[in-house]
């Protein structure tokens, strides 16, 4: 059982990086950034709650760098 869970999360923390790589290349493309981006914890959770809510890395970049309304 506990092999079963340690592959879940080694899966789901791919799935995360994965992610996050494809939200920054969509950052840098758009010009929401520019390489280095230094991200911090913070900004990493808030991130990471962006991936497990189901959003895209594009909306994930627009959530975080968009106009709060």
């Amino acid at each position: 059982m506990a092999e079963d869970m340690s592959n879940e999360h080694s899966q789901d923390d791919s799935g995360l990086r994965a992610w996050m790589l494809a939200w920054y290349d969509h950052a840098v493309s758009i010009g929401f950034v520019r390489p280095p981006f230094i991200l911090n914890d913070m900004a990493a959770e808030r991130l990471e709650g962006y991936f497990r809510v189901g959003l895209t890395p594009a909306e994930g970049a627009e959530a975080f760098f968009g106009t709060a309304h």
